[in-house]
């Protein structure tokens, strides 16, 4: 991905003059599809497809990564020297962006049937947060404010209602399984260990699945904060939301600890039962 960093230093003249062509832009990128090319081919000799899909897919983030540093620098409270793209760059790192992923979809010209890694893979919260920048990368400092503190706000209600979801009570009505329940016709311990595991697995999967199509849905008020680190009127902002976020997250670590103390303690209790 040097080649494709180092763009911008090699075509960077005085003057603003008509911006590339789509076949100059495409043409930048072909070294890079030349070399995963010829390792592809090579890794698909030993490598099962399966296996494929699941370097490529890794490979993808790596893409990822390297197209999210070329537009913002990293997450910070202090400014940062890294120049803003100026609209015609940021259009070519988009088109970059289009033609890797395109790519690494792979889909066949003929069959119309994609080879490649798969498009919930390919649209992951990290492609969502890099597609949010081109909607935020030229509004006004006071607009990106504005809407970070919104989005703070927004956040810190979600993770408050999902923390007193946690620290609901258990529901009196569930059933006490074993013991005289099971002489009743009820589930025995280890029938309802395995139907406990059963739904457990399924509302992780549940939880896993609302919480990435969360993560796509909602801009990342991170992403506007790295926006604003090429910003200088922006500096006391950044700091004051740093202070804010780690508050916030010293909060939530305490509260864990205590949540965790509390599950601890009653399974002593439990243990102490004593025998009859």
């Amino acid at each position: 991905m040097s080649s494709v960093s180092s763009y911008f230093n090699r075509n960077r003249p005085q003057s603003v003059p008509q911006g590339p062509t789509q076949i100059e832009i495409t043409n930048a990128l072909k070294p890079l599809f030349a070399y995963f090319d010829d390792n592809f081919a090579i890794m698909n000799q030993t490598l099962t497809s399966a296996a494929m899909i699941m370097v490529m897919s890794r490979l993808w983030k790596e893409v990822l990564v390297t197209i999210e540093a070329l537009l913002v620098p990293p997450l910070s409270d202090k400014l940062s020297q890294q120049r803003p793209l100026t609209q015609q760059e940021l259009d070519i790192v988009f088109k970059w962006l289009q033609l890797l992923f395109d790519f690494f979809h792979a889909v066949d010209d003929e069959t119309g049937e994609a080879n490649g890694v798969p498009l919930d893979v390919l649209k992951s919260p990290k492609y969502h947060d890099i597609q949010s920048l081109n909607f935020f990368y030229f509004e006004s400092t006071e607009n990106l404010v504005r809407t970070s503190e919104r989005m703070a706000s927004a956040t810190a209600a979600r993770q408050q209602a999902h923390r007193n979801r946690l620290s609901a009570p258990a529901s009196l009505s569930s059933p006490s399984f074993g013991g005289a329940a099971g002489l009743m016709g009820m589930p025995s311990t280890r029938r309802s260990k395995s139907i406990m595991l059963s739904r457990n697995l399924g509302t992780m999967k549940k939880a896993k699945e609302e919480k990435r199509k969360e993560a796509q849905a909602d801009p990342n008020d991170d992403m506007i904060l790295r926006i604003l680190r090429m910003r200088p009127e922006a500096e006391k902002y950044l700091k004051d939301r740093s202070r804010q976020k780690e508050r916030l997250a010293a909060a939530a670590a305490a509260e864990m600890i205590v949540r965790q103390s509390l599950v601890a303690g009653g399974g002593r209790m439990l243990g102490a039962t004593p025998r009859r």
